[in-house]
């Protein structure tokens, strides 16, 4: 018994392997249930045949069978979904043929009706176009075989034997029916088993991942804590040494210098890392954030810079009030951008335009410059970790500014791309898709005050 239950299996498997997509698997399977019953539905019918001496009928019927058969094999050769259209055209054309050749009265055209529902079987209730393809497939041929039936009445078996048909049709269809649903049955609720183990997993998966998270957070947080302490009094004890030594060498000088310089910027790649692993964790409540008063912070707080690099910073049109957001991550996302801006030019006035403007009922804003410029090709590479395409002695930096606006610009289910030519300047595009906009009221010089700064601990 087990023998014969291994070979189903193997059978009604055919077809799959690692290449197969997990939800083919399925219908694949089907498949090849349905072409196995079929060929033993018809094999069971060519003894008859043989025994009343209508041989050229079970030739008919053994023919029949190789053509079902023959579907299993283009499931092998993984061929799917032509192996299901292949399994609908034979049978219905076996369903033809034989109704026209036995008789009406055989009761050989009610399998018409079978042919009719099992096109919801092979395909997926989201596989329409085939689902309606397989029933006016059985449609068609129903229609078919009521047009030509009248010129193959000459041909057809005689009554008696016809009723006989008839009667044996009547088991076949209660033996059929019986077993495809059973085995409908059986694998619906082995997929349903299957899925409750793999949710089963997931849930696990997602417990030790939160674990996991938690840990990473509890650790990041440790790391930086008793890290910061340390590079800071390494970067005060180099200060002091600079400072009060005065009767060492330059070499020397330089030196502690560059020890200075190194540990003023790790202490800046840990605070940009912190920022980093707080984006989405422990949060102020959210609030209305004026971008016009924003940008306007952001000037004030850069103004020593913006003086010194002799910039000009502007407004094009007017800036919304974003609703319902973190203040201190919008912030991070146009301060870095607008330092970066400042950074990564080297004219001798640069010019940095921040605007917005509406594409596909979505507010896009930008932040444009006419600095160095970014070669395309590395426009994904600077969203990432500590990827620089300059060194630190050339641009300081952590790396990891535009990797931070990527990862707030996504929390909030938004996007964030550049155009640029290199020497030509630069241009982000960004989108906060979850917050929402309103234009600011009317202002007057008199009613602008000036801002303090608003970013907080995150």
């Amino acid at each position: 018994m087990n023998k014969l239950l291994n070979y189903w299996n193997f059978l009604i498997a055919i077809g799959i392997d690692d290449s197969t997509q997990q939800k083919e698997n399925k219908y694949v399977r089907f498949t090849n249930v349905i072409t196995l019953l079929t060929v033993i539905a018809i094999l069971l019918y060519i003894p008859y045949s043989i025994i009343q001496g209508y041989y050229l009928l079970s030739a008919l019927q053994f023919l029949d069978a190789c053509c079902v058969i023959a579907v299993m094999w283009l499931n092998h050769k993984q061929f799917h979904k032509i192996a299901r259209h292949a399994y609908l055209f034979v049978i219905n054309a076996f369903v033809l043929i034989n109704s026209c050749f036995i008789g009406h009265a055989s009761g050989v055209h009610e399998f018409f009706y079978i042919s009719y529902v099992v096109p919801f079987l092979l395909f997926s209730v989201r596989d329409y176009k085939n689902i309606i393809a397989g029933v006016l497939l059985a449609i068609v041929s129903f229609n078919i075989y009521l047009h030509i039936y009248p010129f193959f009445v000459q041909f057809n078996l005689d009554t008696v034997t016809q009723h006989t048909i008839f009667n044996l049709n009547m088991w076949m269809k209660f033996v059929l029916f019986g077993m495809a649903i059973y085995i409908l049955a059986y694998y619906n609720f082995y997929t349903e088993t299957e899925l409750e183990d793999l949710n089963e997993k997931l849930k696990e998966q997602a417990v030790e991942l939160k674990r996991s998270n938690e840990d990473l957070e509890q650790f990041t947080y440790v790391i930086s804590h008793d890290l910061k302490a340390p590079v800071r009094n390494i970067s005060s004890f180099m200060n002091l040494l600079l400072t009060r030594t005065a009767n060492v060498s330059e070499d020397a000088k330089v030196f502690m210098q560059h020890s200075k310089e190194s540990a003023d910027r790790l202490a800046r790649q840990i605070d940009d890392m912190l920022s980093y692993c707080k984006v989405d964790r422990n949060l102020p409540p959210t609030s209305n954030v004026d971008l016009v008063d924003l940008v306007t912070t952001i000037k004030a707080e850069l103004n020593a810079k913006i003086s010194e690099r002799n910039a000009n910073i502007t407004v094009e049109g007017e800036l919304p009030v974003m609703k319902n957001v973190h203040a201190s991550l919008v912030y991070h996302v146009f301060q870095n951008l607008i330092t970066n801006a400042l950074k990564f030019n080297t004219a001798e006035n640069p010019v940095i335009k921040i605007a917005c403007f509406q594409k596909d009922n979505e507010t896009v804003y930008s932040v444009s410059d006419n600095g160095i410029g970014i070669d395309t090709k590395f426009s994904e590479k600077i969203f990432q970790m500590f990827k620089r395409l300059h060194s630190s002695e050339q641009y300081e930096g952590s790396g990891i500014g535009l990797a931070l606006c990527k990862k707030i610009i996504n929390f909030y289910n938004g996007n964030i791309w550049l155009e640029s030519t290199p020497g030509n300047g630069t241009t982000f595009f960004f989108t906060f898709s979850k917050a929402a906009e309103q234009k600011p009221e009317p202002r007057t010089p008199s009613v602008v005050k000036r801002m303090v700064p608003i970013l907080k601990a995150a």
